[in-house]
């Protein structure tokens, strides 16, 4: 109870330096909306740190793209309610008819190394997608441009990447293969845009489709939409 009093005192302290310094340099980012009457404005650049951290700092590849990321973003959908009230979503619905880019013939697997081969990694900090028809994510991967430096210069280097592609898949419905959905967003790993992320500012669905369609091109499992 104490130590959650602190981080919100701490909180509020830095919320209100950022306010009072923006009144003197406006940084023309996310972080312009700093307001400590606004929880969410605070925490979204914080989270965004946090979780560029994770992505550099990670304990190995096959433990968190695999094991810890993905269950903890199966947990997503059941801690909506209480997002919501914060200001954060974490689950919504997408549309297959807007986002879809093709299908994977072959398994999860394959498409997964496909990606990380394309500079994609496992994305923890994003929403929870579902179908209109029920059916959840099984795997939500992002690029941020290309890899990354390693440690805390890779830190420092995601607060740069300000623009990402998001990359979705589901379960077809027949259960014959994967469908690929994609958009290009503002970063989530960047402070100075994770609050744009957060409300879908500058998605773009239309580039998303594009770059991820070009990049899976050569792949002859891959089915592209007519």
């Amino acid at each position: 109870m104490i130590f959650g009093a602190l981080v919100t005192v701490s909180l509020r302290a830095v919320a209100t330096a950022v306010a009072s310094a923006r009144n003197i340099v406006v940084t023309t980012t996310a972080l312009d909306t700093v307001d400590p009457e606004e929880p969410v404005t605070i925490l979204a650049p914080v989270v965004a740190v946090l979780g560029a951290i994770g992505a550099v700092f990670k304990p190995g590849e096959s433990v968190v793209d695999s094991y810890c990321f993905r269950w903890v973003r199966s947990l997503l959908p059941h801690a909506d309610s209480v997002a919501n009230d914060r200001g954060f979503y974490t689950t919504y619905t997408i549309r297959p008819e807007a986002e879809a880019v093709g299908v994977w013939h072959g398994s999860l697997d394959e498409l997964e190394a496909t990606l990380r081969e394309e500079g994609y990694h496992f994305g923890l900090l994003a929403s929870h997608k579902e179908l209109p028809d029920g059916r959840r994510e099984v795997s939500s991967w992002v690029d941020v441009g290309g890899p990354v430096c390693s440690g805390l210069l890779g830190v420092l280097e995601l607060q740069l990447r300000t623009w990402q592609t998001h990359v979705t898949v589901f379960e077809c419905e027949d259960g014959d293969g994967y469908l690929v959905t994609a958009h290009h967003e503002r970063a989530a790993y960047s402070a100075l845009t994770a609050y744009w992320h957060l409300r879908g500012r500058d998605l773009n669905v239309e580039k998303g489709r594009r770059i991820v369609t070009e990049q899976l091109a050569d792949e002859a499992r891959f089915e592209p939409v007519d």
